[in-house]
């Protein structure tokens, strides 16, 4: 074989190899890694900071359990006794809580939703956001916007929640919403949600851990799956 056809042969397989190799690499990317972790497990292990986390990965905390993640410019933690699953999504991650609490304080430009049951927390636009998503009983969710709008959706409803607003929603309008709470005020719509705005939004980053995270944020990275 020539060997000017000799090289172009390897110059193709060469870039053949870095097409297939790369994908590969890139899948096996971390979502985020722990920057703070306390009585809790990733997966069947025993958390600690520093390791990484990955696509499909279950998180829980036991009581007086905590942990939080850095992923990308944006910061998550879990109170006690939760259980979420974080997925990756174009522009961000998707948590998936079964239980307990998430508090999300996502970067501009960088997308954190919380999903629980057939409910959808979000920024309401592209800015940075700071919000606590609390599941409180069978299909009643306490939601605190700390710092921009959220955006909230339930099956084919959605509602605005302004900043600065603690909400109690009943995701089912037939629940029995405790209306004569001290303080609450109606704030319902026809349909399937029920809500009642309970107090003003605290700012409670430092309660949830968030000050230890950012200042953990050159936690060591654990290696990439294989």
């Amino acid at each position: 074989m020539p060997f000017s056809r000799l090289f172009s042969a390897l110059a193709v397989s060469g870039s053949l190899l870095v097409v297939v190799v790369l994908p590969a690499i890139a899948a096996h990317l971390p979502i985020g890694i722990l920057t703070l972790a306390s009585h809790a497990k990733l997966g069947e292990s025993t958390a600690f900071p520093g390791l990484s986390v990955f696509d499909g990965e279950r998180l829980v905390t036991e009581a007086d359990g905590r942990l939080a993640l850095r992923a990308g410019h944006s910061y998550i933690t879990l109170g006690e006794k939760t259980e979420a699953e974080l997925i990756q999504v174009d522009g961000g991650v998707h948590v998936d809580m079964n239980a307990g609490s998430v508090h999300f304080s996502s970067a501009a430009s960088e997308l954190v939703e919380v999903h629980t049951g057939d409910a959808i927390i979000r920024p309401a636009s592209a800015q940075a956001t700071q919000a606590l998503v609390t599941l409180v009983g069978l299909k009643v969710l306490q939601i605190t916007a700390e710092h921009g709008n959220l955006s909230f959706s339930y099956r084919d409803e959605l509602r605005n929640l302004p900043e600065g607003q603690t909400y109690r929603i009943y995701l089912d309008a037939r629940s029995e919403a405790d209306t004569s709470a001290s303080g609450t005020q109606p704030a319902s719509a026809p349909g399937r949600l029920t809500y009642f705005i309970v107090g003003a939004g605290a700012a409670g980053g430092a309660a949830w851990g968030i000050e230890h995270a950012l200042r953990s944020g050159n936690a060591p990275i654990s290696p990439a799956k294989p």
